[in-house]
């Protein structure tokens, strides 16, 4: 389903599908924390607040607080009236103990390794520069070879 199917068969205005779309990378960058912080393996038994999961993480509680409340607006995890976060059907995706989990993908494709080059995406378009995935690399200058085999304007080393 594209975009535009999606509006049209949800009853989504414009303007509120786009806004969805537009934020959608703060929800991927949260799922990338989420993930790299084990945290639906934490609450996968049993519910926990920002403040349990801060100290078994080692990160900021408010800081941590707002992450998970962003994801459990989208459904990535469930928070209740008492403010413990919980595992859904989504974040059960991210267990690291199931088979067909994404938490490595997750890691892999919203994390370090990835991130910094679709930030040099607007670069590579308009020049036709290869991107790697440091910033030094995605500025250095690596032309693009226009051979039908080359996989697009975006690569990773």
């Amino acid at each position: 389903m594209n975009a535009q199917t999606a509006v049209a068969t949800s009853e989504v205005p414009p303007p509120i599908a786009m806004l969805q779309l537009i934020s959608g990378f703060w929800i991927s960058r949260c799922i990338y924390v989420a993930a790299k912080l084990g945290i639906a393996d934490l609450v996968k038994n049993e519910s926990k607040t920002a403040a349990e999961l801060a100290a078994v993480t080692g990160t900021d509680e408010p800081s941590l607080f707002r992450v998970m409340r962003a994801l459990a607006s989208v459904g990535v995890f469930s928070q209740d009236a008492e403010g413990r976060f919980a595992i859904t059907a989504l974040s059960e995706t991210l267990r690291s103990d199931i088979r067909g989990s994404l938490r490595a993908f997750a890691m892999t494709e919203l994390g370090e390794e990835h991130y910094p080059a679709w930030g040099e995406l607007l670069h590579s378009v308009r020049t036709a520069k290869l991107l790697s995935i440091t910033r030094s690399e995605c500025l250095s200058g690596n032309s693009l070879p226009s051979t039908p085999t080359t996989p697009g304007f975006l690569t990773m080393r």
